[in-house]
This record gives structure tokens, sequence and C-alpha cells, in this order.
């Protein structure tokens, strides 16, 4: 209960000697609301940055969400692509990365993207037809 009879004490003074300097215009306080201006500033500041924070958060997220959506798609193409019987025509179709992808994926087997493409696909014909 003491504490609280401090605590109380405390912001009323504090209220008071803060009215009086707003009254002595020690403190500028222009419209008249007993808020000092410079806290009021800063609070103005304060909230034109937490805006534009805000902006370009969802404007990041919105670029990490069409990436994602991207490579799903991408994922897709590849599943697509293989699906059924493999067959070197399908799988000549697919871009050197989207062979290494699919090896990788599948067979759990990392491959040399800087070699030709036809030894790619060769390698990856021979990864499916060992099942």
């Amino acid at each position: 209960m003491g504490t609280l009879l401090i605590i109380i004490g405390t912001l009323v003074i504090a209220t008071g000697v803060g009215y009086v300097l707003i009254k002595k215009g020690k403190i500028k306080d222009s419209d008249g609301d007993f808020i000092p201006d410079v806290v009021e500033d800063k609070v103005d500041e304060v909230k034109e940055n937490v805006q534009k924070k805000v902006k370009a958060v969802k404007t990041r997220v919105k670029n990490v969400k069409n990436e994602i959506e991207d490579v799903v798609e991408e994922l897709e193409d590849v599943a697509q692509a293989i699906k059924g019987k493999v067959t070197k025509s399908k799988l000549n179709s697919l871009t050197k990365k989207k062979l290494v992808e699919a090896a990788k994926k599948d067979h759990n087997c990392d491959l040399d993207i800087s070699v030709n493409k036809s030894v790619l696909v060769n390698k990856v014909y021979s990864l499916y037809n060992k099942k």
C-alpha cells in the first residue's frame, strides 16, 4: 500500500512540475494540450518510421511468396515430366538443372551440372531404370 502511494505521489508531482513548466513557457506546447511539442514530434517521427518499415516488410513477404510459388511450379514441372515411364525423350525435354534436381530428389544422387546434357540424360535414365 505504501509503495502504491509513493508511486501515485511521484506521478502527481511530475505532472504538477510539467504543468508549471508549460505555463511558464519553459516547455513549448503550441497546441495547448499539455503534451510537450518535443514529445509529439518524436511520436510522429516514430509512427512514420514504423509505417515505412511495415510497408517494406509487406513488399519483401510478397516477393518471397512469389519466389516460393515459382519454385513449387518448377518442382511440379519436373515431377510431371518424369511421371510414367521415364524415357530419354522426356529427359531431353528437361534442362540440365532440372535433371540434376530430379536425380537428387528421387535417388539422392549428386550429379555434376558441368557435364554435357547428353551425359546427364544417360546418367539419370540409368538411375530410373535401376529401380
